[in-house]
């Protein structure tokens, strides 16, 4: 490949289509971060939160009572910001406004925290994903364009077909705690046998962790060692 004709055509293509940032939405020049220097200083960042389930706590462990009591079927769970605005904007824009173009400026500020917050990155990332209907209805699936951008930053291979939504399900949002992980149980079929040992799941937000984790019970049966749960945003 002729390097600088492909750089001169990349300089021309950000001359005209120059990178905006995520919350103010005026130009930047740094291509692969999301928000300009302002406004990321701004950003609802977690702090004091359980390493396993990734809920908010002021212990003074790395993980909450909760966990240390009945842990999830995941082993981490790593959401960089809280839900709420600007974040949680943007990602109810994508799932919701039909703004698929958002999960490249969303995952690439995933991905960048990841790189400094996680030591051992996963072999392979998998996508929570939507009924075919659902997908249908809204066009794609906000999971899987996240795990793209993601797993093109970190260099992580994305299978999304490994996991399949089977069973249409109500919207988790409408139900209990008790009543979302009744909603999905057997709602989930893996397509074919995995090797991978340490995997990432990937979603927008992370609330009660019951999707996530009745995705990693399955995992875990077949052989999976260790499970990560990523996450763009982790609900208060």
């Amino acid at each position: 490949m002729d390097f600088t004709l492909y750089n001169q055509i990349s300089n021309g293509l950000n001359w005209l289509f120059p990178k905006r940032c995520l919350a103010c939405d005026r130009v930047t020049h740094t291509p692969n971060i999301a928000c300009c220097d302002n406004c990321y200083s701004k950003l609802p960042f977690q702090s004091a939160t359980c390493r396993r389930c990734g809920q908010r706590f002021s212990g003074h462990t790395d993980h909450c009572g909760r966990c240390i009591a009945s842990p999830p079927d995941y082993d981490l769970c790593y959401c960089p910001f809280s839900y709420e605005s600007p974040i949680s904007d943007q990602i109810i824009a994508l799932k919701y406004r039909n703004h698929p173009e958002l999960a490249r400026d969303l995952g690439t500020l995933l991905a960048n925290e990841l790189q400094t917050s996680v030591s051992v990155l996963p072999e392979l990332i998998v996508p929570v994903p939507l009924h075919l209907s659902r997908i249908r209805e809204r066009g794609y699936n906000q999971a899987s364009l996240l795990a793209k951008q993601v797993g093109k930053i970190l260099d992580i291979p994305v299978d999304y077909t490994l996991l399949e939504k089977a069973v249409k399900t109500k919207n988790q949002a409408e139900l209990s705690l008790k009543a979302r992980s009744q909603n999905l149980n057997g709602c989930f079929k893996l397509n074919r046998k995995i090797e991978a040992q340490n995997v990432a799941i990937i979603d927008d937000v992370v609330t009660t962790g019951a999707t996530v984790g009745e995705i990693a019970k399955i995992l875990k049966k077949k052989g999976v060692d260790y499970i990560q749960v990523w996450g763009v945003a982790h609900t208060l």
